[in-house]
């Protein structure tokens, strides 16, 4: 038996679908692409869907046998659907791959929403270049009109469908990055923080903690202008600078370029 569907391979919401066919009596034999291979049986065994590099897929292929596995179009990253016994403890280590699949989703999602809507917009402006060289007509005005509306639900269904798989994949992104500390791919705040009166260039090392630090500029009077990259408030990056620098030879910048009232 062959079902269609379209999932984010090894994603949460496959995993939960295909253990539901399971308990229906039907156990999963391959996957390729959107389509999903399934053959009954008496006890369908349920299914764990995870993460991990094809070469070590390749590597364990004499002691790791799972259903079935997937291969992403890249052919550096699989997913192996394993079966899991009722008693046994599942125990997952996959959130480091996990983080960079569900990041090349969104990119995706964005990337054909993008596309999706510059097309469409392409071909309403063609359409509008033909019809100046036509003679205008009441049937001519109402199917410029008519497609125009089609274009403009269309755009719209865009940003929708991909907007919505784009913010789910964004979502989980969030979290991982929560689980796994993995945030350098991330974006951050940037604030400003600003030296002065200083000899030479502070040693922004000794503050790697709070973020990223990148020098902007500079001048003769001793200041040096900072962007740092990072989730702490004004507060904190302040009470932490103010540890070796005195109050009166720095100041930070909110996020937003504008000093603290």
């Amino acid at each position: 038996m062959q079902k269609t569907r379209f999932f984010l391979k090894g994603s949460v919401a496959e995993n939960v679908w295909l253990n539901r066919q399971a308990q229906r009596g039907y156990q999963l034999t391959a996957v390729k692409g959107m389509t999903y291979h399934f053959k009954a049986v008496a006890h369908a065994e349920k299914v764990l869907a995870e993460y991990l590099p094809t070469k070590t897929l390749t590597a364990m292929t004499d002691v790791f046998h799972p259903l079935t596995s997937f291969t992403f179009r890249n052919g550096k990253m699989a997913v192996a659907y394993s079966p899991v016994q009722p008693a046994q403890r599942i125990v997952s280590d996959d959130n480091h791959y996990r983080l960079a699949v569900y990041r090349r989703a969104r990119e995706v999602a964005l990337n054909w929403m993008n596309g999706w809507v510059v097309g469409i917009w392409l071909l309403m402006c063609v359409e509008v270049v033909a019809t100046t060289r036509l003679t205008a007509t009441p049937m001519l005005t109402n199917l410029l009109l008519g497609s125009f509306g089609v274009g403009a639900g269309l755009i719209v269904a865009a940003i929708v469908i991909c907007g919505v798989a784009a913010a789910r994949f964004h979502g989980q992104v969030r979290r991982l990055i929560r689980v796994t500390g993995e945030d350098k791919e991330a974006w951050k705040p940037t604030m400003h923080v600003i030296f002065k009166h200083q000899k030479q260039v502070p040693d922004t090392d000794v503050w790697a903690d709070l973020g990223l630090w990148q020098l902007t500029m500079q001048n003769q009077k001793g200041e040096y202008y900072y962007n740092l990259q990072t989730y702490l408030s004004e507060g904190e990056i302040r009470n932490a600078i103010a540890k070796i620098i005195k109050q009166k030879d720095f100041s930070v910048m909110s996020w937003l370029g504008l000093y603290p009232l």
